[in-house]
């Protein structure tokens, strides 16, 4: 077994091993150092370290063999890798050899002491499995195994399109790490979903998930929202507050179209994630800072940052690991599975069983089918929920349909009232759809085959647009 407090850091860089024994040795920790991979496997045998501190791209033996042999001569021992290239990939084999955590360099001492400290149980956490998994030592995960109930957020998330199917595996790839997720998606795509799925099959799964809207709320309140406040910070502010930073401690905090973030608070995050400190508003201390953060935007933020509008540091601190969802028009052969889901759904919040659920009728899938979804999954759900209220039998028909649906367009305004945001957009992609598929067609000669291949869209999903713009007789 291992000994608690001494350490034996592993990198081919000098400079590095000193600048980690100069760090811990304050602490004060017994260090060791190797700047020979293989001579540490040696190390390992005559001095039995309770954690190492390993690099992981080294000449002769790489971090991840390190481990593999360190776990092989002493089961016990915690070992952390030390990366500048830190990939989802190399995260996930990591946990499966056994790693307690992983930095990704550059790193602070704080980052440094604190996953020693966590590592040897010194701050109440115990030996938790991973950066900043809170809570007693209740287990630990064999490779390849997943704790029970881990993965059932992603049942929430359906689909079977291919689109979706490549997101289910980034969702699994991604959720073991404690690597930080932007998730882009149109409004509607349920971006918030796949963060709870997310953190659902994460090391965190125990642990808050709390969900922040970044554009509800004035600046002033979603700063003391976030951050917290002391008592007398402001006027109003009678007793302290804890931000929802603290309150998610250990888990997941999901900032919702955080593009809609002022520069101020933009800055504060950014120390948040750079030094996982942070402090109240009107406080004189800082707080050390343990959440996972995933944030969604429906809007690039590469071209934000080029704007002035988002900055650019804080762009990459959150866009480790970007997770792009499809428009419901681009997910092909769900719009059903979702209908059907939904109908499912909403009879059994009405107390009805399974025999109640409503069939769809042919001109009603057809419908559903050819229709665009420019409000996405969130649309469709608002769509069957309103079917199946005004269903005057155990059928849903093409009559049972919004106007919008029905004609392939958009359900104009009523008369006098000027047009939403909702209806302009819808508007505007229709015109866009038909406009892009007449000169796409006429460029192919009206071959939908060709026009698929060089539009990069179905050729199904062209022949359903088609159809739904009247264009079939045009070419």
């Amino acid at each position: 077994m291992g000994i608690a407090g001494k350490i034996l850091i592993v990198d081919d860089e000098q400079d590095a091993l000193e600048k980690c024994r100069r760090i811990l040795s304050r602490v004060p920790y017994d260090c060791l150092t190797e700047c020979n991979p293989a001579r540490a496997l040696d190390v390992i045998q005559r001095e039995r370290p309770g954690l190492i501190l390993t690099d992981l791209r080294m000449p002769e033996l790489d971090g991840i063999e390190v481990l593999a042999a360190a776990k092989r001569l002493d089961p016990s021992v915690q070992v952390v890798l030390l990366t500048a290239h830190a990939t989802v990939q190399t995260a996930v084999t990591s946990m499966r050899y056994g790693a307690f955590d992983y930095i990704t360099k550059p790193f602070t001492s704080v980052d440094l002491v604190s996953v020693a400290r966590r590592a040897f149980g010194e701050d109440g956490a115990g030996c938790a499995v991973g950066a900043g998994t809170a809570g007693t030592r209740e287990w630990l995960e064999p490779p390849g195994q997943v704790r029970p109930g881990k993965r059932t957020g992603l049942s929430r998330v359906i689909g079977e399109s291919l689109a979706m199917q490549s997101v289910f595996t980034l969702i699994e790839k991604v959720a073991p790490t404690h690597s930080n997720v932007l998730v882009y998606g149109e409004s509607g795509t349920g971006k918030e979903l796949v963060a709870r799925a997310i953190h659902d099959a994460s090391l965190r799964a125990d642990r808050p998930f709390i969900p922040v809207d970044c554009v509800s709320l004035p600046d002033t309140l979603l700063e003391s929202e976030l951050f917290g406040h002391e008592k007398g910070a402001f006027t109003g502010a009678h007793v302290s507050k804890p931000g929802l930073l603290e309150v998610a401690a250990g888990g997941t905090v999901f900032l919702d179209e955080v593009s809609g973030m002022s520069q101020t608070l933009q800055s504060r995050l950014l120390r948040v994630l750079q030094e996982r400190q942070m402090g109240r508003v009107g406080g004189i201390r800082f707080l050390d800072v343990d959440v996972r953060v995933i944030a969604a935007s429906n809007e690039e933020l590469e071209s934000a940052c080029r704007r002035g509008a988002f900055r650019e540091d804080l762009y990459y601190r959150l866009n480790v690991i970007p997770i792009v969802l499809p428009p419901l028009r681009a997910r092909e052969g769900d719009i059903l599975l979702l209908a059907r889901e939904f109908l499912r759904r909403f009879m059994k919040q009405q107390r009805l069983g399974p025999a109640f659920v409503p069939e769809l009728d042919s001109s009603a899938t057809e419908l559903l089918c050819g229709y665009s979804w420019p409000g996405n999954v969130r649309e469709l759900q608002n769509v069957i929920e309103r079917a199946a209220v005004l269903a005057d039998g155990p059928v849903i028909m093409s009559a049972h349909l919004p106007d919008r649906v029905r004609e392939g367009g958009v359900e104009e305004p009523a008369s006098g009232e000027a047009a939403s945001f909702k209806h302009a957009k819808q508007a505007a992609v229709t015109t866009f759809e038909r406009s892009f598929l007449i000169d796409l067609l006429k460029r192919h000669d009206g071959h939908m085959g060709r026009a698929a291949r060089e539009s990069g869209v179905d050729r199904k999903t062209i022949e359903r647009m088609v159809k739904k713009h009247g264009l079939r007789d045009l070419f």
